[in-house]
C-alpha cells in the first residue's frame, strides 16, 4: 500500500496547529483565580459582550446591564436575551460582540465545530472568546435530559476545535492525580470546598513521586483565552 502525499500532509498539518496552541499552568490549582482574570479583563476592555448559557454565573453581576447580552437554547424566567441555538443560529450576530463568555456549554452541544465557528462568527475582529471545556470528567446531564451531556476535550481536539482563532492559549484544570479523584462525585463539593484546590496540588505531588503523570495533558478540563485577530 501506497504511502497517501494527502494524508501526510494532513497529518502535519494537524501537528502544528496543535503545537501553535499553548498551555499555560500557572493557574493549574487557582481556577477560580485565572476565571476573575479574564471576566474582569472583558468587564473592562469590552463594549459588547455575549454571555452564552449565562456561564459567568455569580460574576454575571460584573457586567454593566448595556455591556452585556445572553443567549440559551432554553427560555427560563428572565432569561436570556436571546433564544437560539448555538450549533445552527438562526439570530445574525456576526461581528456583533468584543467578548464572549462560555464556560462549560460545549460539551452539552450536538455539533461543537457547527458551535464553535458561530463563536468565531459573532466575535469583532480582534475580541476574545473565555471557554472552558471538561477532558476526564464525569457524566452530568440531569435525567430528564432537559439538558444532554455530548462531548469532552483533549488538548489535541480544543486544538483542531478552535483551530479558526490566530491566538489560543489553553488552562489546564487540576493534574493527573487530582483529575482522577475529581471524577468521584463528592470531591469538588466537599473536599475542594473545605481545603481548597491546594490539596490538589499536593496528592498530584504525591502521585508523581509514584509514577508521573502529565498535568498538561491529563487534566480534568481546561479554560481557553482565544482571541479573534
Amino acid at each position: 500500500m501506497g504511502t497517501s502525499v494527502k494524508a501526510q500532509k494532513q497529518n502535519e498539518e494537524l501537528k502544528q496547529l496543535i503545537q501553535r496552541t499553548k498551555i499555560n499552568t500557572y493557574y493549574l490549582y487557582r481556577s477560580d483565580e485565572l476565571a476573575e482574570e479574564k471576566i474582569r479583563f472583558l468587564v473592562e476592555n469590552c463594549s459588547n459582550v455575549l454571555d452564552v448559557g449565562k456561564s459567568s454565573r455569580a460574576r454575571f453581576s460584573y457586567f454593566k446591564p448595556r455591556q452585556v447580552l445572553t443567549l440559551d437554547i432554553n427560555q427560563f424566567e428572565g432569561y436570556p436575551d436571546i433564544v437560539d441555538d448555538l450549533c445552527a443560529l438562526e439570530t445574525d450576530l456576526n461581528n456583533q460582540f468584543d467578548g464572549i463568555v462560555c464556560l462549560a456549554v460545549l460539551e452539552h452541544v450536538y455539533d461543537p465545530q457547527a458551535a464553535t465557528r458561530n463563536l468565531y462568527a459573532m466575535l469583532k475582529s480582534g475580541g476574545y472568546c473565555f471557554a472552558y471545556v471538561p477532558f476526564l470528567y464525569r457524566y452530568h446531564a440531569p435525567t430528564d435530559l432537559h439538558y444532554q451531556d455530548f462531548f469532552r476535550y483533549s488538548r489535541d481536539g480544543i486544538a483542531y476545535l478552535f483551530r479558526e482563532f490566530n491566538e489560543v492559549t489553553l488552562y489546564p484544570s487540576r493534574g493527573g492525580y487530582s483529575t482522577m479523584l475529581n471524577l468521584v462525585g463528592f470531591w469538588k463539593d466537599t473536599i475542594e470546598r473545605r481545603f481548597g484546590q491546594s490539596i490538589n496540588k499536593r496528592i498530584d505531588q504525591l502521585g508523581n513521586l509514584i509514577h508521573k503523570r502529565s498535568n498538561e495533558l491529563q487534566a480534568s478540563g481546561y479554560f481557553i483565552w482565544a482571541r479573534k485577530v
